[in-house]
């Protein structure tokens, strides 16, 4: 409960602001990000060529596995992209280059990222990549330091603080 004309609550301690992640550091989370969904990608594409290798062990099927394996980076590639952004936002309101690095994302309204909201900010964010990463860098100039992505899901980044 707080006081009328002022942001005090009524037992006289003063809520703490967030602490809005900079560019650098959300730079630095999705560059881990980006980091870890290629060696964790590059992992399962391993694994599956293994298995059609451990199947078909002649060297002739090598080639035909190996074009089948970048097929298969082709057309999922996006699609475990999506997954790994939407299920940990979703989930825990931090990818784990946002662990790392200490930030998470909530609502401007303090409140956690729902599934919902974790889908908004993926399209918002494939909206703040297209035109040259524009919509990423306006968090440079951002009161609150924004990207386009977290102004159409109405999100901040913020530093994590430790309970």
């Amino acid at each position: 409960m707080t006081n009328k004309g002022n942001d005090m609550p009524m037992n006289g301690e003063t809520t703490p602001q967030p602490q809005y992640a900079g560019f650098l550091a959300r730079g630095m989370a999705m560059g881990i990000d980006i980091l870890l969904i290629h060696l964790l990608y590059f992992a399962c594409l391993c694994a599956t060529a293994a298995v059609l290798w451990v199947h078909s062990p002649h060297w002739l099927v090598l080639i035909p596995s190996l074009l089948f394996c970048l097929l298969l980076f082709l057309l999922t590639f996006p699609l475990f992209i999506a997954v790994y952004f939407l299920a940990l936002h979703g989930w825990q309101g931090q990818t784990l280059g946002k662990m790392f690095m200490g930030l998470r994302v909530i609502r401007s309204d303090g409140g956690e990222v729902t599934p919902g909201i974790a889908f908004l900010r993926f399209i918002g964010f494939a909206l703040s990549i297209l035109p040259v990463g524009l919509g990423l860098f306006w968090s440079i100039i951002d009161r609150e330091k924004c990207g386009w992505h977290d102004h159409v899901a109405d999100t901040r980044v913020v530093l994590k603080v430790s309970s």
